[in-house]
């Protein structure tokens, strides 16, 4: 099973993103979306942005995962 994990957009290069998870840098591959743009929030799962989300979203997952994580 995989999980996809909400992740904020901090930089953007035509279809490649940095992008933060709980202070965690990582590259992701948003090639499947189209308009994406600094400071959205995406589900991004094994390196590949797969949906975009709202911020409210985004907030509301990552709490459980750090309550998981605790």
């Amino acid at each position: 099973m995989c999980l996809a994990t909400p992740v904020k957009v901090t930089k953007l290069n035509k279809n490649k993103a940095v992008v933060d998870a709980l202070g965690k840098k990582s590259r992701v591959d948003t090639s499947l979306l189209q308009n994406v743009k600094m400071g959205d929030y995406l589900y991004a799962s094994r390196g590949l942005a797969i949906k975009k989300v709202s911020r409210s979203e985004a907030e509301k997952v990552l709490e459980l995962v750090k309550k998981w994580g605790k």
